[in-house]
Formats: structure tokens, C-alpha cells, sequence
């Protein structure tokens, strides 16, 4: 089993990007056979080298794999755009960046192409940790056509009811425009999971968190939320704190929530 990085241009940055792709073992023994693709996002600062480098990620998907409790799949670890501090994944109201489209319309398509992947959202998921488990939860809620499955680990599962004064001077607004506006709905995850409930092909979604992690309250919040509307789920809780102990640790959870979540094979 290898990760290989790969380039790309993107057309909605105007940039050449790069990421890092897990192949599983029996990937080159064949010309013919097609895997469900995971791409994993990272959080705040962090890249596409995030996940191998700090999170151990390659070892998990071995292990994982081998034994059977992830099938073999394609994992692909993508940078957020690389603007600033974060870009959570989505276009921004201000006009910075347009970073869903980037990962939508040039990560997606070139992965598609380079790469035997399954190309149906059954077998397409989305997983990340903190910024990066906003990212996986609105792209997936915002396109449920496009991911079948979205996991969080630790993530800042934001609602503009939610927004504190600090969030309100930073740089949130500028992504999400004013706070009363009608585009910062666009982007709350509260609003996405209401107009998702009962459709047919809403994303399956698996959260969990540490019970010391700062985004905590956001993450019960959530929970409580998908409860009240009967957005089935699944939820977990665990001692830590929003660390790589804790993300690498719980990347499991994650990963076998997928794992059910793709067809039976």
C-alpha cells in the first residue's frame, strides 16, 4: 500500500494544487478494478500532508484495511485551498476564494479521471477533523448528490445562532457575509441538516468528540439538533482534547461509520 502525491490545476483557484493519494495493495495487480474513494480534510494551519504526517493516517488505513473492518478503498488527502489560516472549504461571501467550487469541480473531476475510482456518491465520503469537519459536513449537506457519507472528528460544527462576538470580528463574517444576511444560511449546518431531513438521499452522517475539546458545546449542540429534527445519525463521546492524539485516535470511528455507510458488497 503506497500514498503518492499528485498535482492538478485548479480552475476556481487559478492555481496548481497538490494532494496526497492512498492507494490499496491490490491497486496495481489490476487494470480493471474500481475502489470507493474517502478524501480526508484537514483543520486550522494545517495541509494535505496533515493527516500522514501528524495523524498517522497511512498506518490506520493499513491496519484497517488488512483486517478487514474498511474495505479496500482510495483515500485522498486534499489541502483546504491554502488561504489564509483556513478556508473551510467553502466560497467565501467576500469573494477571497471560491473553495467548494475547487473541491467540487477540480479536485473531484481530476481525482475521477487519474485515479479507478467509483464515481457515485453510494461510494464517495468525506471525512475531516476540526475546520475540516465543517468542511466534510457542508460539502456533503450542500451536495448530497455528489457524497453519500460525511464524518467529523472534533469539528466546528457552526450555526450563525452559535456565532460568538469573537467569531463576529474575525475573519468568519468574511466568509460568511453578515450574520442576519441570507448567505451565512447557506453555510449553517443547522439550517443544511433541516432542508436535508427528509429527502431521500440525505449524506449519512457520523460525528464524535472529546469531552475537554473547546468545540465540544458545538458538537452537543448538534447533536441535540439532529435529535429534535429525526436526522438519523450517529454520535460519540469520548475523554480527550482537540489534539492529534485525539484525531489520529478516533479516525477509526470515522472510518467504520464509511464502511457501513457503503453498499454491501
Amino acid at each position: 500500500m503506497s500514498v503518492k502525491p499528485f498535482s492538478f490545476f485548479s480552475g476556481a483557484l487559478y492555481s496548481r494544487k497538490v494532494c496526497h493519494v492512498y492507494l490499496p495493495a491490490s491497486y496495481e495487480q489490476s487494470e480493471e478494478t474500481r475502489y470507493p474513494v474517502i478524501y480526508l480534510l484537514h483543520g486550522l494551519n494545517g495541509d494535505e500532508t496533515s493527516w500522514i504526517v501528524k495523524g498517522n493516517a497511512e498506518a490506520t488505513l493499513d491496519d484497517m484495511i488488512s483486517s478487514g473492518a474498511l474495505r479496500e478503498s482510495i483515500v485522498v488527502m486534499i489541502s483546504d485551498g491554502g488561504y489564509g489560516h483556513g478556508t473551510f472549504y467553502v466560497n467565501w461571501y467576500d469573494g477571497s476564494g471560491r473553495f467548494e467550487d475547487y473541491v467540487l469541480y477540480d479536485v473531484i473531476p481530476a481525482i475521477d479521471r487519474e485515479f479507478r475510482t467509483i464515481a457515485d456518491r453510494t461510494q464517495r465520503a468525506v471525512c475531516g477533523l476540526s475546520m475540516g469537519g465543517y468542511g466534510a459536513f457542508v460539502l456533503a449537506l450542500r451536495n448530497p448528490d455528489v457524497f453519500g457519507a460525511a464524518a467529523s472528528i472534533s469539528g466546528a460544527l457552526m450555526s450563525a445562532n452559535l456565532m460568538t462576538e469573537q467569531m463576529l470580528r474575525s475573519e468568519v463574517i468574511r466568509m460568511t457575509g453578515p450574520v442576519h444576511g441570507p448567505y451565512v444560511k447557506e453555510l449553517d449546518l443547522h439550517v443544511l441538516a433541516s432542508r436535508r431531513v427528509r429527502e431521500k438521499n440525505r449524506p449519512a452522517l457520523h460525528f464524535n468528540c472529546g469531552f475537554s475539546d473547546y468545540l465540544y458545546p458545538l458538537n452537543s449542540a448538534y447533536k441535540a439538533l439532529l435529535d429534535q429534527l429525526g436526522y438519523e445519525h450517529e454520535y460519540m463521546e469520548f475523554e480527550g482534547d482537540h489534539n492529534w492524539d485525539y484525531f489520529g485516535g478516533h479516525l477509526p470511528e470515522a472510518l467504520s461509520f464509511i464502511e457501513r455507510s457503503f453498499p454491501s458488497t
